[in-house]
């Protein structure tokens, strides 16, 4: 093989393990829209911030959640799907978006 042969084949490795591996990563989308800054745990991630009003990313799974203040919070969330937190009747859960 010539260089330019090992190389294109290297780049071709590398490409396909990234693509493989990053689809075996399951994740779900979370928006805060609240007041409160939450602690979340979910799958295999633990003690992920969310703050009021903003988003992240978190392992699919179970969610549970603790605000600074003692708020709890939990719910579920599939691969590639997106919650929402929010304030509904005084009470915060977890939802589809």
């Amino acid at each position: 093989m010539n260089r330019h042969a090992r190389l294109a084949a290297a780049l071709l490795t590398l490409v396909g393990a990234t693509a493989f591996s990053s689809v075996a990563e399951a994740r779900c989308r979370i928006r805060n829209t609240t007041s409160h800054s939450f602690t979340l745990s979910s799958g295999n991630t633990s003690n992920q911030r969310v703050g009021a009003n903003t988003s992240t990313s978190i392992d699919d799974g179970e969610i549970t959640g603790r605000s600074d203040d003692g708020t709890n919070v939990g719910g579920y969330c599939a691969d590639g799907q997106t919650v929402v937190i929010r304030e509904r009747n005084g009470s915060i859960v977890i939802a589809p978006e």
